[in-house]
């Protein structure tokens, strides 16, 4: 089934550019662009993982052209980054913009989408390995793996566009602390709206918000509040797009 490629290929992305890629190498490839071994340590990374996930020989060019194209991608949006700091007077600082995150994710999905659509249509067969799992295993998996990294980075990305960011107390220790604790609690509530459970999840919104009540910080208690937000409603969007089609 088609589906499954397109599962293991999500997969594979996920884990290469999130997972695999720490913020200090992000910062390297912004840095120097082309002229980073950084980026092409990733585009490696990139490769391997997208040939591992459809393990199949027939797979080895559409592996290729999917790491060039995303090796292109990512130059360009180092060289855009690069532009936007000298404008903007930044130095020594590792610069995101969302509307470049969130137009090269598309990019690099709509890339992925585009390969497994042309590798179908050539009747090339779905890897042997993969009739080990079922289309609602791979999905499962990859909401779970939405959830953790990938999330955190979204949800920074949608906090950045609104500045409060910087009235916020940025302890490298407590950001930290934060994300693990959002990581938990959307994998939580994604598990409970699998199963239905959602008088649970109000719970936790209701814990949280209690532990926060008497944060006298007004920039601070909106940051938290709105990325609390942010963060219960894509796992409320990943258990429920789950339970749709993940077949019973």
């Amino acid at each position: 089934m088609m589906e499954k490629i397109i599962l293991a290929q999500f997969i594979a992305h996920i884990v290469a550019d999130f997972f695999a890629q720490p913020e200090s190498l992000s910062y390297k490839k912004q840095e120097k662009g082309l002229g980073s071994w950084h980026l092409y340590i990733h585009v490696l990374i990139v490769f391997v993982a997208s040939f591992l996930m459809t393990f199949t020989v027939d797979f080895i060019g559409y592996a290729a052209a999917i790491t060039i194209v995303h090796f292109a991608i990512d130059a360009l949006k180092s060289l855009i980054e690069r532009w936007l700091k000298r404008k903007k007077g930044i130095d020594d600082e590792f610069y995101t913009n969302h509307y470049l995150f969130f137009t090269d994710q598309l990019l690099h999905v709509a890339v992925i989408l585009g390969a497994v659509a042309i590798y179908w249509t050539r009747n090339h067969p779905v890897p042997v390995y993969l009739d080990m799992f079922t289309v609602n295993q791979l999905l499962i998996l990859t909401g779970f793996l939405l959830c953790m990294k990938p999330a955190n980075v979204i949800i920074r990305n949608c906090l950045a566009s609104l500045h409060l960011y910087d009235e916020v107390d940025n302890e490298n220790d407590l950001e930290r602390a934060g994300r693990w604790i959002g990581t938990i609690e959307r994998v939580m509530a994604m598990v409970l709206v699998m199963l239905q459970q959602y008088t649970a999840i109000g719970f936790i919104i209701a814990a949280k918000s209690i532990l926060r009540y008497n944060d006298s910080k007004t920039g601070k208690t909106e940051y938290v509040l709105i990325g609390t937000l942010l963060s219960f409603g894509i796992a409320l969007l990943m258990g429920i797009g789950i339970s749709i089609f993940v077949a019973p």
